[in-house]
């Protein structure tokens, strides 16, 4: 039975990943692994590079209120190293789903450091306009900003701290009719449980 559900979800997850519309990678990681994911996963470039374009958005999972003072601490180093790594003409954004679902950085510069940070710190009020479902607004607000000429990622950051993980709920997943990649994101933050209640 353990070994037909892990076959299923990853045939649900390939299908996903190819009838996405547009190109838009998305990669999931936790909060305390994502120093080593951008160091790992993100190519250090120069103004010169002739790598293409990076418009990057980060999707991260919060609790009702606002990060802790270790979330923030990991957040803030993991940006100044895209900062370091990602060139003038990228772009990243931040939004955030769970806790309270919002556009806090809309696509910038990562260069601008002093604005990445500054949402960071204070990302709750940074939202300007609170939605139901900040998965299915994260994937609307991918295909609005898809650049044709650069690769185009979604980077969901989970984060245990998160104190209503239990928000994002099987009913959510049917409830955005944005794209598929939508059922995606919303399985791939529901998988860690799933392996759990398996295991157990």
């Amino acid at each position: 039975m353990k070994h037909f559900i892990i076959t299923f979800g990853l045939l649900l997850f390939s299908y996903t990943v190819t009838s996405q519309d547009k190109n838009i990678e998305t990669k999931s990681i936790e909060l305390d692994n994502l120093i080593n994911f951008v160091v790992e996963q993100i190519d250090r470039k120069t103004e010169a590079s002739e790598a293409p374009l990076d418009n990057i958005i980060f999707l991260l999972e919060t609790p009702l209120n606002d990060l802790i003072t270790e979330d923030k601490v990991i957040l803030n180093q993991a940006f100044k190293l895209v900062s370091k790594r990602l060139t003038e003409d990228d772009y990243i954004s931040i939004l955030t789903y769970t806790g309270f679902n919002g556009i806090a950085l809309n696509q910038t510069s990562p260069k601008e450091l002093k604005a990445i940070l500054y949402t960071i710190d204070n990302l709750k009020l940074s939202v300007k306009e609170f939605h139901d479902d900040g998965i299915a607004l994260a994937y609307q607000f991918a295909n609005e900003n898809f650049m044709e000429e650069a690769v185009n990622t979604v980077i969901m950051i989970r984060n245990p701290n998160a104190a209503n993980r239990e928000q994002v709920t099987v009913e959510n997943t049917k409830a955005p009719k944005v794209k598929n990649n939508v059922v995606l994101i919303t399985a791939m933050a529901l998988l860690p449980e799933l392996i759990s209640v398996i295991k157990d």
